[in-house]
């Protein structure tokens, strides 16, 4: 009975494989040790974004980077259609695989050539709907040792076609979201399926041009160094906040904050909805509860200490806390001589060090803010660590390992954005 059931599964899958006729799922010579992706911030909405080439004319598309995405999403205009995509069908083994909603595969010959449904979301505006699965050619660039590889192709990767109405409040001349998410089709998943590649990858942001380096060591080493590959400092990730399980991003425990070396007294409650690391929160944010208690101790940290004394100005939303930059010292690399904040992680010995040039935030003249927000007091996670505090640190995100690395770019003296020129003039 059993054999049965699958016999429409298989039968399906069967008729879908045999149509696509595949080929060779990478066009180049040689093995794909690394893949990299530029990235750039855009200004105007603080977006991150990279440019990926898609379809047999390898059609450059602009994408916001979304580190919690479960896959890429585009809006496919008419207009637009590549002669290599194809729909996949809802009764597929690529279907269940990509974990849609509501998955049936009963024997009917509807089955055959309904198309796979997603559920698609733009986490910017937190609006979502249903997208249709699809594959089509992607090609990214390689890295091998210290010299640049061939455009490795992906003949069949899997991302979905959302509407056009999707692409709000997005970047101008994004077409979509490139989701870098733990799932099965997720482009770091993806990546490594076909290409062998180790199931971790880097992100290195930047206020200008940073990048993302998927693969082995040695395409880490030839971008970044052997000396700062070692220096990175590792967290465990952790079950989501909802404690579901099923969260695509990348929670990690923080356990308490210290400012200045003095730690935040947070009451019972401690830090209780996890932690989140985001690229598209621009800036870090705090429970509510948790961020009037991180306000009022910064800013006596900020004015009381005989050292700094800074002077309080009136708040420029979105920031709840300015001060004067006037008279204050400033870092060559670690910026405004401000107090410093500590993410204590599993131990005291492992803390993630916000620096003043991760901290404050040049808003107008002579006014600076601390760029930390009030995340509401019904936010799903207690931090969200946002895209500006992400900035000129290295992050490793190793899916074999369930483990976070970071460490910042500023003590070494070097930027996201020296190591972008470096890939440059590979």
């Amino acid at each position: 009975m059993a054999c049965i059931q699958l016999l429409p599964l298989l039968f399906c899958s069967f008729l879908y494989i045999f149509n696509l006729n595949p080929s060779s799922a990478q066009i180049s010579s040689s093995p794909v040790r690394s893949l990299v992706l530029p990235v750039t911030k855009d200004p105007a909405t603080l977006q991150y974004l990279t440019t990926i080439y898609h379809g047999t004319s390898q059609e450059p598309i602009r994408v916001v980077i979304d580190l919690g995405c479960p896959s890429l999403w585009l809006y496919c205009s008419s207009g637009r259609l590549s002669s290599s995509r194809r729909l996949v069908p809802s009764c597929s083994i690529q279907c269940p695989a990509a974990k849609p909603s509501n998955v049936s595969c009963a024997f009917s010959a509807a089955k055959f050539t309904t198309p796979c449904g997603l559920s698609t979301v733009n986490s910017i505006t937190r609006s979502a709907t249903r997208g249709e699965l699809v594959e089509d050619i992607l090609a990214v660039q390689s890295v091998d040792g210290s010299t640049p590889g061939p455009v490795a192709t992906v003949d069949h990767f899997l991302f979905s076609c959302a509407p056009q109405f999707l692409l709000n409040r997005l970047a101008k001349g994004a077409r979509g979201m490139l989701g870098l998410g733990k799932s099965r089709v997720a482009l770091p998943a993806q990546l490594a399926s076909k290409f062998g590649l180790q199931r971790k990858f880097a992100a290195c942001l930047s206020s200008s041009e940073g990048l993302v380096l998927f693969g082995h060591e040695p395409g880490y080493d030839s971008i970044f160094g052997a000396e700062t590959s070692r220096s990175l400092m590792y967290t465990p990730l952790v079950t989501s906040p909802d404690g579901s399980g099923s969260s695509q991003d990348y929670p990690i425990n923080v356990r308490s904050i210290k400012i200045n070396g003095k730690r935040l007294s947070l009451g019972q409650k401690g830090i209780g909805g996890g932690t989140q690391i985001s690229t598209t929160v621009p800036y870090t944010t705090l429970e509510s509860s948790i961020y009037r208690t991180f306000i009022e101790a910064y800013k006596e940290a900020a004015t009381k200490n005989y050292f700094m004394n800074l002077t309080v100005v009136a708040p420029v939303a979105p920031f709840g806390l300015c001060f004067s930059s006037k008279e204050i010292p400033s870092s060559a690399w670690l910026g405004p001589m401000v107090p410093s904040i500590d993410l204590v992680l599993q131990s005291e010995m492992v803390r993630w060090r916000v620096h003043g040039r991760n901290a404050m935030v040049p808003v107008i003249d002579e006014v600076m803010c601390l760029g930390f927000l009030d995340g509401g007091s019904n936010s799903r996670a207690s931090i969200v660590i946002g895209g500006f505090q992400l900035e000129d640190n290295l992050l490793e995100f190793n899916l074999g390992s369930s483990m976070v690395g970071f460490s910042s770019l500023l003590t070494r003296q070097t930027s996201c954005s020296d190591y972008r020129e470096k890939m440059n003039s590979l």
